[in-house]
């Protein structure tokens, strides 16, 4: 039975009081390594890296990455050689690869690739979107229309159709998905660099909106929590650029945002789910070792600061996120990045320091919980009778916890805490965001309490029908009705441990519940505790309240 709990420190925590750098490791290689290539995760957790170039050479193959393992696989090559393309997920699963005039469909069950119809002009360079309604949007690339032209793959049909043309070239410029479904284009062309536009998939048009104070091309950017949108370096051809921009939806302006310590282009960046901005590798400025040096970007103070190096250098590669939140960086060598640290929990007690107790009675735990990164954290006790408590609401980092519970049966318990962080709650799989449990506390339950009277004999209480619907009658029996002419009370819990209805001095042996909260309010369905309390006498009972 799972019993109310209490917190000693009453605070409401989500954010981290400090920022975890996180830190590198190295992983599986891929042989032979290549370079410009484009990559996915797959539904599966794994990490498909496809075509690019090997030495000065294009290649068609294609290689699975399996974050378990840490190994690299073969799988089925493209139809033709190719670098400097898009791959993108399908709502289905599936990958389209958009390159040159070809696109092909892979299946991650069968492992194979599909040619489909070639598209209506031929593009490298093209930026690619999935959008909302499921369709992918390919945009510029193409030489033929000066990098102008956007076109639409349909999965329902397997066609391409043209769609609006941009204003102006789109050429190394990158995409951006919008809440309200619309797209937008950053950066880019085949001479000047700044320009920006809008693209809605109901009217199929092209909408400019303000340049960015830098042109520049070979970039980066990403949509922030408030859904403004964020471009990162790159290079207008004469330098690498250190400075960073915000799109203000609301002034419908770029404006700086705090720059990078290194300027680089050829870098990748991934959105971290502690909504921190990574930033990779690429190249740069002489002598600044950007091949190797990362930063962190943080939303809420508008500043970088330098993170753990890359083991190797890194330049015109690729990056994924992993399900449980790590980075992948991909080129010959690949490394993983963590950013997250196990939070610790300390082995609960119980606060008046006994380790016996008697069939009913309510024991009050105690667990410290805290985080190595400042993280909020939520804690959670295995009773070891087969059930747990619910996890607590979050609170900040070195919180004393306390967790209640009252065992139904005679035996010797583990009891045993767990402490999660915030992280978890928004992705349990994430890394490190869980501990194990800790070291138990061994509590001995022994059986009912009895009134101290050497006549009386243990109750038993009935209850019928159980489970129940409508109402269900309550009453108990005792071999020397020693007790039957006593006043008692009936009180009800539910799983939390909180009394949702008390029967007060009560005569007799029987009484009626109609599943009623004491304001006349129906209880939702579920396991709830009927605990019957008569002098120092008491006893319990499971209650099934059905729908």
């Amino acid at each position: 039975m799972k019993k109310i709990f209490c917190i000693t420190a009453m605070f409401i925590l989500f954010s981290s009081a400090c920022l975890a750098l996180g830190e590198w490791n190295q992983t599986g290689n891929l042989d032979p390594g290549r370079s410009e290539f484009p990559s996915v995760l797959l539904d599966d957790g794994n990490v498909l890296v496809a075509g690019g170039f090997i030495g000065c050479y294009e290649t068609s193959s294609c290689v699975i990455y399996n974050p378990i393992t840490g190994e690299w696989t073969t799988t089925d090559s493209l139809s033709y050689p190719a670098a400097n393309f898009t791959l993108t997920k399908l709502s289905n699963g599936k990958i389209l690869a958009i390159y040159g005039t070809f696109s092909e469909i892979y299946d991650p069950i069968t492992g194979t690739w599909s040619e489909l119809t070639t598209l209506n002009f031929h593009r490298i360079y093209h930026s690619a979107v999935l959008l909302q309604n499921g369709k992918v949007l390919a945009v510029g690339g193409d030489y033929q229309n000066s990098y102008q032209s956007s076109e639409i793959y349909d999965p329902e049909t397997n066609e391409w159709t043209l769609t609006g043309f941009c204003a102006y070239p789109k050429f190394r410029s990158t995409l951006e998905l919008l809440a309200d479904g619309k797209v937008m284009a950053i950066g880019g062309g085949n001479s000047t660099y700044g320009h920006c536009e809008i693209y809605d998939p109901n009217t199929q048009i092209w909408t400019e909106v303000a340049p960015l104070n830098d042109p520049r091309y070979g970039h980066t950017s990403h949509q922030l929590p408030n859904g403004n949108i964020m471009v990162i370096a790159g290079t207008n051809g004469s330098s690498f650029l250190r400075s960073c921009e915000i799109y203000d939806f609301q002034t419908q302006q770029w404006t700086y945002a705090d720059s990078l310590e290194i300027g680089r282009t050829g870098h990748c960046s991934e959105f971290l789910l502690n909504k921190k901005i990574l930033v990779m590798g690429g190249q740069g400025e002489t002598g600044s070792g950007s091949g190797h040096s990362c930063e962190i970007y943080n939303s809420t103070t508008n500043q970088w600061q330098i993170a753990a190096s890359l083991y190797h250098s890194y330049g015109n590669f690729s990056s994924e996120i992993l399900k449980d939140e790590k980075v992948l960086a991909i080129r010959s060598w690949c490394e993983i990045y963590e950013w997250n640290h196990v939070p610790e929990v300390s082995q609960p007690q119980t606060l008046n320091g006994l380790n016996e107790a008697l069939i009913g009675d309510i024991l009050t735990f105690s667990c410290t919980a805290s985080h190595p990164d400042g993280d909020s954290v939520s804690v959670r006790i295995d009773w070891g009778d087969n059930e747990t408590s619910e996890w607590s609401e979050l609170q900040q980092s070195g919180t004393t916890f306390e967790l209640s519970h009252a065992w139904t049966e005679i035996g010797v318990y583990q009891v045993r805490a767990q402490v999660a962080d915030q992280w978890f709650f928004l992705n349990p799989l994430c890394h490190n965001s869980i501990s194990e449990w800790s070291d138990p506390t061994v509590i001995t339950i022994t059986g009912v309490g009895v009134d101290p009277d050497p006549h009386s004999t243990e109750a038993i209480l009935y209850i019928y029908p159980n489970p129940f619907r409508n109402s269900t009658t309550i009453s108990f029996s005792n071999q020397q009705s020693t007790i039957n002419n006593q006043q008692f009370s009936i009180s009800i819990f539910n799983i939390r441990g909180q009394c949702v209805k008390t029967f007060d001095s009560l005569q007799g042996q029987t009484l009626k519940w109609n599943g009623k909260d004491d304001n006349g309010n129906k209880l939702a369905s579920g396991i709830y505790l009927c605990k019957l309390t008569a002098g120092r006498f008491s006893a319990l009972q499971k209650i099934i309240l059905l729908e």
